[in-house]
């Protein structure tokens, strides 16, 4: 009986088509890294854009103050415009502590700063978590306040304003320009151009009562 094996060229054949094969897991992989990545930087933005949604929700009368504390032109996360730790904002989180609307909106802002500088995730003064370089804007793209000018409104009338909350950060790959951007916060902060630019955006109704 002849019993046959294998040649050393069926042999080589072999380990050639194997060593495609895993090369294209290892690829498949690498990718589904990077896309969990980005995912999860999206769903950080998410969560620190609704921090700072319901923070104006429970303040309601501050919208414009926190509109202004976090312009396209001047965003935070750069951990330099706001200092809880300078003892420059008062600490309304102490228990013992009694804030104003403008006090507890300079303290949200405070927060929100540092937040998205990442300070709760640091190191050996390092940060070592959350997201890329984020950064944080509020626009105003509507109000009703013309509702309050005539004369005769009733004292109790409400207006609206609507305040868009937009979180930025450092993708992982260069996607081209952003078409159709819900703000343009964080642009040319990445790069000389948007291509490494993500961003999310929450609009965040608010019922004031007028002046």
């Amino acid at each position: 009986m002849l019993i046959r094996g294998f040649t050393l060229i069926e042999v080589l054949v072999t380990l050639v088509i194997l060593m495609f094969g895993l090369l294209g897991i290892a690829g498949l992989m690498a990718k589904g890294q990077r896309a969990s990545f980005e995912a999860f930087q999206r769903q950080q933005a998410l969560s620190l854009a609704n921090d700072m949604a319901e923070r104006q929700r429970a303040n309601r009368t501050q919208a414009t103050v926190y509109r202004d504390g976090a312009r396209v032109g001047s965003p935070l996360g750069l951990n330099a415009k706001h200092s809880l730790l300078g003892n420059s904002i008062i600490d309304c989180g102490a228990p013992s502590i009694r804030c104003s609307p403008a006090d507890l909106a300079a303290y949200d802002l405070a927060q929100w700063d540092g937040l998205l500088f990442g300070y709760t995730e640091t190191a050996n003064a390092a940060r070592v978590g959350g997201i890329a370089n984020a950064l944080g804007c509020i626009e105003e793209i509507a109000n009703t306040i013309a509702v309050c000018a005539p004369a005769s409104a009733p004292a109790a009338t409400l207006y609206t304003r609507t305040n868009r909350i937009s979180v930025a950060w450092q993708g992982h790959d260069d996607t081209g320009v952003l078409a159709a951007a819900p703000s343009t916060c964080g642009s040319g902060r990445y790069g000389a151009g948007d291509g490494w630019r993500r961003i999310v955006a929450l609009d965040v109704l608010l019922q004031v009562q007028c002046p």
